[in-house]
């Protein structure tokens, strides 16, 4: 064992960035880890709790419950209420918070979430660790802890801190595959099709594939660079600083394996690149790859992947709230998420969403996300 727990653990957390079904082992082996019972990787609006998904990764909760929080319980929640949600976006931070730094324990015990929901899920005490925010929304791993345990201790709390840097850089990989995951089930081709820069390297560094995006950064001048076969950069300080990242993440001792982040600053954008370096199982991106492999995500942050506003009105006949709901549909969000965003109803999301499949000749949201890749060249094989 290790000071995070099992010795592979995070190779699983970076593995749910590929694949959003291991969250639900992820957060079991994290609830065992910090003494929790279950966990529920949720997406909801600060201001009414709304945006629980039927696809919401569980660990150890009846989704029975997650509806229940739906349907009554999301406005009645005194850990997620906030007074002014827009204010309070500007002040968050990811970090973990249990219910007790976030109000006294006598005030959760009287309320009726904390008797009604709670206490019958055997529940007393909660930890949130907060993983991304986009709009009004909070991307949160809620862990509950069986009354019998009482709170959360101090020295749990800092396992969960060690492991936090890893959860949130899992999540928010997995954020930016999400819609090229729309288009594609297998793996391979979603890496492919990606906007984003897509390095996989050997456990010793060496670039085994680069997808299109990633072959892109490399021909500029002045950024990242192949030579002798291994990724680098033309900065010498940045050259050994990505080598670092690397390096860690190709540690041949499980307990030494980490990912990592840095960003790298070029000639030609006013923006640094951002990039992401994450140990992942090798048969997960291909089959005939063994062991471990490296996977470095580069995002060009100044770049915009969707269509202009305009260009969608022009080609579809689209209305501006149409083409912004498409556009957002485009980057990923569900229709809650944004309905909650723009600030308007569900049905007016719904009734909008049913002019653009007309307008545009499409049946289902997949449809639509790959009739707008198409629009901007990039290429897809699936058929609908």
């Amino acid at each position: 064992m290790t000071a995070l727990g099992d010795s592979d653990f995070l190779d699983l957390v970076y593995e749910a960035a590929l694949d959003p079904a291991v969250w639900t082992p992820v957060m079991e082996r994290f609830a065992d880890m910090v003494g929790g019972s279950g966990g529920w990787l949720s997406q909801l609006s600060t201001e009414d709790g709304s945006g629980a998904d039927d696809a919401d990764p569980l660990a150890r909760i009846d989704r029975e419950w997650t509806q229940l929080y739906v349907d009554h319980f999301a406005q009645r929640n005194p850990l997620h209420h906030v007074d002014n949600p827009r204010e309070y976006m500007r002040r968050w931070r990811p970090c973990i918070l249990t219910d007790e730094d976030w109000m006294p324990k006598e005030t959760l015990v009287r309320s009726e979430f904390y008797n009604d929901f709670l206490q019958p899920q055997g529940v007393d005490s909660c930890m949130m660790v907060r993983l991304a925010a986009r709009g009004v929304e909070i991307a949160t791993m809620n862990i509950s802890r069986a009354t019998q345990r009482g709170q959360f201790t101090r020295s749990q709390i800092e396992v969960a801190e060690r492991i936090h840097p890893h959860l949130i850089r899992a999540f928010d990989l997995g954020r930016r595959f999400a819609s090229t995951r729309r288009l594609a089930g297998e793996l391979a081709a979603v890496l492919d099709r990606s906007p984003h820069g897509l390095f996989v390297l050997s456990e010793d560094g060496c670039v085994r594939h680069v997808n299109r995006a990633g072959e892109r950064f490399v021909a500029e001048t002045g950024g990242l660079r192949q030579l002798g076969g291994r990724l680098t950069t033309a900065s010498s300080a940045d050259a050994r600083r990505l080598a670092a990242l690397i390096g860690a993440a190709g540690a041949p001792e499980s307990e030494r394996r980490a990912g990592g982040s840095m960003a790298l600053a070029t000639p030609r954008r006013s923006a640094p690149l951002s990039i992401t370096i994450a140990p992942v199982r090798s048969e997960q991106l291909a089959p005939v790859y063994r062991g471990h492999s490296i996977l470095v995500c580069v995002t060009d942050l100044e770049a915009n992947v969707t269509l202009p506003e305009q260009k969608l009105r022009e080609l579809f006949g689209l209305t501006r709230a149409e083409a912004r709901l498409a556009l957002a549909i485009f980057e990923g969000l569900t229709p809650s998420e944004a309905a909650v965003s723009f600030g308007v109803s569900p049905n007016t999301v719904r009734v909008q969403l049913g002019h653009i499949f007309e307008k545009t000749g499409t049946n289902r949201q997949s449809d639509l996300v790959r009739l707008m890749m198409r629009a901007v060249g990039v290429e897809t094989d699936q058929r609908p």
